[in-house]
């Protein structure tokens, strides 16, 4: 009796699984973005009710701290809705979206955190992309490996240079593992595989198929 290779009906369940929490979360376009996210750790919380004026978000006076990250890729940016609000000041132009990030990348989207859509070195003169809020957060799944789908809307009057006073910590983000890291260990990983890459050529010049030896 011959054995024949067969799968079992329900192996589509991990297929399925597969595709959603690895492929998308590496090969889908991705847009690449500045996250500015909230250190829970270092942050100075309002505990107190303040009669002299509402709790700042960001300038000298306020005790919000940042982590930066860099090149940090999002997905399926929903289009851009625009409402005009009149105010005291004047017309507002509101725009809002939502985006996805993968819970593989390792960090919880917080309220207030800030996006900006378009690195700034990439267009050093002509940086026309707003800054984004984080004004909500959804689960996709109840599960261990999930998306946060996040809803943004632009802000009005924060600017990248006061986001940058205050930061704690620069990371980014590592193409090659999908991870963050710090700046100094992106740094060490990409000369690691540069030497790798070295050796990898090295060695395939060296390599007699005949004989099946490396000669050097």
């Amino acid at each position: 009796m011959s054995a024949q290779k067969y799968q079992r009906i329900y192996d589509y369940i991990h297929e399925y699984q597969n595709l959603i929490y690895n492929f998308y979360s590496k090969d889908a376009v991705a847009f690449l973005t500045t996250y500015y996210h909230v250190s829970t750790q270092e942050t100075v919380w309002e505990d107190e009710n303040i009669f002299g004026g509402s709790y700042d978000r960001v300038g000298e006076y306020s005790g919000v701290k940042w982590n930066k990250i860099l090149l940090l890729p999002v997905y399926y940016i929903e289009e851009i809705n625009t409402a005009f609000d009149g105010q005291d000041i004047g017309y507002i132009k509101e725009n809002d979206t939502t985006l996805v990030i993968p819970s593989t990348y390792g960090f919880t989207p917080l309220p207030n955190d800030k996006v900006k859509m378009e690195q700034e070195f990439l267009r050093p003169t002509n940086d026309v992309y707003p800054i984004f809020n984080v004004g909500g957060i959804e689960k996709s799944v109840n599960a261990d490996r999930l998306f946060w789908k996040i809803k943004v809307h632009v802000e009005q009057s924060v600017t990248l240079s006061q986001l940058d006073q205050q930061v704690l910590e620069t990371y980014t983000f590592f193409e090659y593992d999908k991870k963050i890291h710090s700046l100094n260990d992106a740094e060490f990983l990409t000369r690691l595989l540069a030497k790798n890459e070295d050796l990898r050529t090295i060695t395939t010049t060296l390599y007699d198929k005949r004989s099946g030896y490396y000669f050097c």
